[in-house]
C-alpha cells in the first residue's frame, strides 16, 4: 500500500511539473499585472522557453523578445533567465545576457547590448558645440543588481567605437573610446580614456544618488593634431607640464 501511495505521488508530481512546464507563455502572461506603458505582442511558447514578436514602453518599440528560463535556479531562490532582445526595435538596439530576480532583486549578468551613437544622441540634450558623432556603442555589464535609484552594486564597461569625430572645423581622429564603471550603493563611477595619433585624453565622473556629480578630465593634442584645431587652443586655459589641458566640473542632472 505504503509503495502505491508514493508512486501514485510521483505520478501527480510528473504530470503537475509537466503541465507547468507546458504552460502557454500568453496564458501566464493574461494574469499578469502588466503597466500600463507596456505592451508585449505576438507571445509564442511557453513560460520556460519563448518569445515576443514586439514588446513596447510608452510607445517606444523594443523590439523582438526571446527568453529561456533556468529550472534548477528556482531551487536557490532565484528566476534567471537567458535573453535575447532588439531586433526591430526603434533604438535599433540588440543584446543578449542573463536577467533575473532574487531576494537582494532585480540583477542582470554578462549583459551586452549595442547600438548606434546616433539613436543615444536623440536621447540627450543638444550638445554645446555642433559635433558629428558616428559609430557603434556597446554596453557591457559583467554584473550589476538594481536598487532604488540605480543599483546596490554593479560593474562593467562602454564601449564608443568611431574612428573620428566631425567638427565645423576639422575632423578630428579619436580612435575607440572606452568607459569602465563601477557602482556601490547607487554611487556610480565611471573611468574612461582614448589615444590617437591626434589626441589622447581621459576622464573620471562620480555620480551621486541624488544625481549630483563631479568630473574631472584632461585632453592633450598629439603630432598629427588637425592645425584648425590647434588656432583654437589659445583660448583654453595653459596646459600642464606635461601639455595636458585639464578641466574639472560638478552640478546636477
Amino acid at each position: 500500500m505504503k509503495r502505491v501511495i508514493l508512486l501514485s505521488l510521483a505520478l501527480v508530481m510528473v504530470f503537475l511539473v509537466s503541465a507547468v512546464a507546458h504552460v502557454p507563455a500568453q496564458v501566464v502572461l493574461n494574469y499578469l499585472p502588466l503597466p500600463p506603458q507596456l505592451v508585449i505582442s505576438g507571445v509564442s511558447g511557453t513560460i520556460w522557453d519563448g518569445s515576443a514578436t514586439g514588446v513596447s514602453w510608452q510607445r517606444q518599440k523594443l523590439g523582438a523578445l526571446h527568453w529561456q528560463l533556468a529550472p534548477l535556479k528556482l531551487l536557490t531562490g532565484k528566476a534567471e533567465a537567458q535573453v535575447r532582445f532588439g531586433r526591430g526595435s526603434d533604438m535599433q538596439v540588440t543584446g543578449r545576457g542573463v536577467v533575473g530576480y532574487s531576494m537582494s532583486g532585480p540583477y542582470a549578468e554578462n549583459l551586452i547590448a549595442s547600438l548606434p551613437v546616433e539613436k543615444i544622441l536623440e536621447l540627450t540634450p543638444p550638445m554645446p558645440v555642433p559635433v558629428e558623432l558616428t559609430g557603434q556603442v556597446e554596453l557591457s555589464i559583467k554584473s550589476m543588481v538594481y536598487a532604488v535609484p540605480y543599483c546596490q552594486t554593479g560593474e562593467g564597461s562602454v564601449v564608443w567605437s568611431t574612428d573620428k569625430v566631425i567638427t565645423p572645423l576639422d575632423e578630428l581622429s579619436v580612435g575607440p573610446v572606452v568607459v569602465d564603471f563601477s557602482c556601490q550603493d547607487s554611487q556610480i563611477t565611471l573611468k574612461g580614456d582614448q589615444n590617437s595619433q591626434q589626441v589622447s585624453s581621459a576622464a573620471e565622473v562620480v555620480m551621486q544618488a541624488n544625481r549630483s556629480y563631479q568630473a574631472s578630465a584632461w585632453f592633450k593634442p598629439g603630432n598629427e593634431f588637425p592645425g584648425s584645431l590647434a588656432e583654437q587652443l589659445k583660448w583654453l586655459p595653459t596646459p600642464d607640464s606635461e601639455g595636458r589641458y585639464q578641466f574639472t566640473y560638478q552640478g546636477r542632472l
